[in-house]
């Protein structure tokens, strides 16, 4: 499905047709939980098929709603725009953009705190009615998100991108170079004609640095996987230690909610306060800086998450409170807005108009990557062995952020811009939100 939105429907027309399919696993999800499906032996069958069901929504969903959030954005480069209160300010798109994708995510782990809610309902009333809920909140979102239809930028879908990027990567592959692949080079060589495709009029040099361009942005999620594998923790692992903790009545189970809660807390100060001072610095706390960061971060908390399983392990059993467990769930917070908010970020940015949902899709299928791996070392993710995967799993997220940084560190310099469109001559290489000189209100730059 990750080429259908950019090659067939269009973002929009995906996301009607994903949202019966995970409509139709919810429904599933529901009836095979109640009370009769239970006694009926339904229950197992109903909850994997509703599982594939709400996985084919999701998949649709995921890929085109970020991309179709940062594509409201239809300003282009930079330009001056005078306030209403007299200041003259820069309108600037890659931050603009930037700050759509934070608050995105913010409102999109809003729903994340419904947990707080399903779990005691689960507790009292079963798992039928917990699940009921995600079912009309979502019937009801997509209620308004259709009748408010027409105030949304809808792009179009345009032919077949994945086909044509593939060819363009071939010529690219033959040539042994993109720059070599580029219709004026193969002009000047006269060896145009051995290829059909970069006859064709949409074979521009353009389009080949756009190609190259999203491919870029693909390389800079392969090592996305180590930090997720560090990221699904929260939901298994980190859950299980809660649980040999001292509990005091609280569930272990809502500790997770934590890092949700974090996160809502930490977005708009870091949006409203840490970024703003940052640009008025002079400090560029740019995309391949940030993903960094978060990268370091989940190894501190896995680092936090070690030590606190020795102590757990050398301590009476139920001894120690389980709100210690807290600062790995403030490093967890953090790493997720530097790692994920920037990654989705990068692959709208980086990623040609006509491939976003797809560069998008690659980006999410690394969370799934991440996860396959947590569960290929289930083995070893049990007691007593959780110290030493804790350790492993913080030298793999520092080992990996650090390759990271080693790999794209030149983006830094401006050397290869994240942007690249019809204005990409006249627009400064893409900073973030860290950039010198910026304001904090909707990408404006003073």
């Amino acid at each position: 499905m990750t080429g259908y939105p950019d090659q067939y429907l269009g973002k929009y027309k995906t996301i009607l047709a994903s949202s019966p399919i995970y409509i139709g696993g919810l429904v599933l999800l529901v009836a095979t939980a109640t009370p009769a499906a239970i006694r009926a032996g339904a229950s197992m069958g109903g909850l994997v098929s509703s599982m594939i069901l709400i996985g084919i929504g999701t998949g649709g969903l995921k890929a085109c709603i970020a991309p179709m959030c940062g594509e409201q954005n239809t300003e282009k480069g930079q330009h001056v725009e005078t306030l209403e209160t007299g200041e003259t300010v820069l309108v600037d798109h890659d931050l603009t953009t930037a700050r759509i994708f934070m608050w995105y995510y913010w409102a999109a782990n809003v729903g994340s705190l419904s947990s707080l809610l399903t779990v005691e309902i689960e507790n009292h009333k079963g798992f039928w009615l917990a699940y009921l809920v995600p079912l009309l909140v979502f019937l009801v979102v997509l209620a308004v998100f259709v009748g408010f239809n027409h105030k949304i930028k809808k792009s179009r879908p345009q032919g077949s991108p994945i086909l044509d990027a593939t060819r363009a990567l071939m010529i690219g592959f033959k040539e042994k170079s993109f720059d070599k692949a580029k219709p004026s080079s193969l002009r000047a060589r006269e060896r145009l004609h051995r290829y059909k495709f970069a006859q064709e009029e949409r074979y521009t040099d353009l389009y080949v640095e756009q190609v190259k361009s999203g491919l870029l942005a693909c390389k800079y999620f392969l090592l996305f996987p180590f930090y997720f594998i560090c990221w699904t923790q929260i939901f298994n692992n980190l859950i299980s230690q809660a649980g040999s903790m001292k509990l005091g009545g609280t569930p272990n189970d809502l500790m997770q909610n934590l890092e949700t809660i974090f996160m809502l807390s930490f977005i708009p100060i870091l949006d409203l306060m840490i970024y703003p001072a940052l640009r008025k610095a002079g400090i560029s706390f740019n995309p391949i800086l940030r993903i960094f960061v978060g990268f370091m971060c989940a190894a501190l908390g896995m680092v936090y998450a070690c030590v606190l399983q020795y102590f757990i392990y050398h301590r009476p059993e139920n001894s120690i409170p389980v709100w210690i467990q807290a600062p790995s769930y403030v490093f967890g917070a953090l790493s997720e807005i530097f790692v994920i908010v920037t990654g989705l970020e990068v692959a709208f940015l980086k990623a040609p108009d006509n491939l976003r949902a797809f560069v998008s899709s690659i980006f999410w299928i690394t969370i799934a990557l991440g996860a396959a791996i947590g569960i290929a070392l289930a083995p070893v993710s049990q007691d007593p062995y959780m110290v030493w995967t804790y350790a492993g799993l913080a030298i793999g997220a520092f080992v990996a952020g650090c390759v990271f940084f080693v790999c794209f560190r030149h983006s830094i310099s401006g050397e290869v811009p994240l942007t690249v469109g019809l204005e990409a001559a006249e627009e400064p290489s893409f900073n973030g939100p860290g950039a010198a000189g910026s304001d904090p209100l909707s990408g404006k730059v003073a």
